[in-house]
Formats: C-alpha cells, structure tokens, sequence
C-alpha cells in the first residue's frame, strides 16, 4: 500500500491534471473575493467570510468528477492497474490507494480555496458571524459529504474500462444528484397555497386574487419521503448545511459515513471479480 501510494502522489506531482486542479481552486478563491469586493464597494453589502468558506462546496463534486475521470481514467488504457497486479500488487491495496488519492485531491483543492478566502476575505471583509465551533463542525460535515462522493467517483472508476464512458459517467453522476437534491428541494419549499386571479366582471374584467391551495404541495407522506431522499444525496446535504436550512443535521455524519461504506464494500468486491484485459 505504502509504494503504490509513493508512486501515487509522485505521479500527481508531476501530474498536468493536477497542476490543472491547483490553479483552477486558487483562481475561483481570488473570483469570490474580488467579486464580493466590488459587490461591497459598489452596492456597500456586508460580507460575511464564514458564508464565502463553503460556496465552493456546492459544485466540487463536479470538479472532483471531472479530475478523477481524468486522473484514474487512465489506468486501464495504459495497462497501469494490469501492471501493479502483475508485480504483486492486490486488488484491495490497488482500489484503496486509488480512493485515497482521490480524497486527498478534493480535500486539497477545497482547502486551497479556503485558505484563499480566509487571508483574503478577513482584511477585506472583517466579518466572520459564524461561531468557531459552529464553523469547524459545518466544515467537518462538509468534508465527510466530499469523502461520500469520493467514494462514489472511485466505484465508477474502478469499474469501467473505458476512460470517455468514465468521464461521462462520473460528471452525469455529479450533474445528477444536483439536479434530484433541487427538485427535492424546491418540493418541500413549496408554498402551501398560492395567489389566483379571479375574474368577478366579465364586462369589465375586474379581478380579485385569492389563494387558493397548491396542487404541486406535497402531502406530509411525501414531504418525508423527499426530506430522507434529501438528507441522503450528498449535494442535498451540502445545499441544507450552505442555506442553514438542515433540519437533520445530526443524521449527515452517519448517511455520509454510511454511503462512503457501501460504495467502498461494494467497489471492493466487484474489482476483485473484474476481470482486466
């Protein structure tokens, strides 16, 4: 495990993607400030640096799938995982070694941008709102969601050949759960009853508005079921953390620790079974 994790990072080192990777989360971290900036000089808002921390984490995921497809993506048409095994190398040590790259390749552009932000923003800005401790516990849940989504990415990795189907597979992945936490979430913040124009003239086409009862309100039966489909998509856990509107919070350690031990259980058993060409 130890050699195919130093022959990992040397790799990343020396790796474009990589170097891709570093300058795209310093640059998005110089944006968000600078933009923020002009937003406070030109409209005198307050900026709160606390928020700025975990604006990056609503779209990560789609950086991280991109960079895994085009990291790991190349290990089957290089031959590369044929290789390790060749020389010794298990299966199990193969597939870890691979997830822990991937960890640490998110967890370091995340906290490129947080470093970014923070020595930036706080001159800047001088406005921090959040408690340290509420602060450290919102980002030590936000870092469990990235590792959950890891996992995700690596499962689809290991287990297709084919880098362009990888890299398809793993952004539609990323698109996907975005796309099912926002209809999940804009279901549950539909308004109970909404205003209907009401015709009381045909002659003269006077109108009075009423509310009337919204046929898209979701019944108490479905509204749970969308909150437990929200609290368990990773990007709805992160939209619920960023919009302070998580009222399970309690729960995300345990439905991210529990999504990254499937994908891993699953991820596990299934490479051991592939078969390489």
């Amino acid at each position: 495990m130890i050699k195919l994790l130093n022959a990992g990072f040397m790799r990343m080192y020396k790796s474009i993607i990589f170097k891709v990777l570093t300058i795209f989360s310093c640059s998005f971290g110089l944006l968000v400030v600078f933009s923020q900036y002009h937003q406070m000089v030109k409209y005198g808002s307050d900026i709160d640096v606390s928020n700025l921390v975990f604006m990056y984490a609503t779209f990560i995921s789609i950086v991280v799938a991109i960079f895994v497809s085009l990291f790991l993506g190349v290990e089957y048409s290089d031959g590369t995982i044929r290789n390790k095994i060749t020389i010794g190398h298990s299966r199990l040590n193969i597939y870890l070694s691979n997830l822990i790259l991937v960890i640490f390749s998110s967890l370091y552009s995340y906290l490129l941008y947080s470093i970014i932000i923070i020595a930036l923003g706080l001159p800047l800005f001088s406005i921090f709102s959040m408690s340290i401790s509420n602060f450290l516990l919102k980002l030590l849940l936000i870092i469990l969601i990235m590792i959950s989504e890891c996992c995700i990415f690596t499962f689809i990795t290991m287990l297709i050949s084919n880098k362009t189907i990888i890299a398809v597979v793993n952004i539609m992945t990323s698109f996907g759960l975005m796309m099912f936490c926002l209809y999940c979430y804009s279901s549950l913040n539909a308004p109970q009853y909404i205003d209907v124009a009401q015709i009381t003239n045909q002659e003269t086409h006077e109108y009075d508005i009423v509310k009337e009862l919204n046929p898209k309100y979701p019944t108490e039966r479905k509204r749970a079921i969308y909150q437990v489909l929200l609290d368990i998509n990773p990007s709805g856990q992160t939209v619920q953390l960023i919009t302070g509107d998580s009222k399970n919070i309690q729960l995300f350690p345990l439905y991210s620790l529990g999504i990254s031990i499937v994908f891993i259980y699953t991820g596990l058993t299934l490479f051991k079974r592939k078969e390489l060409k």
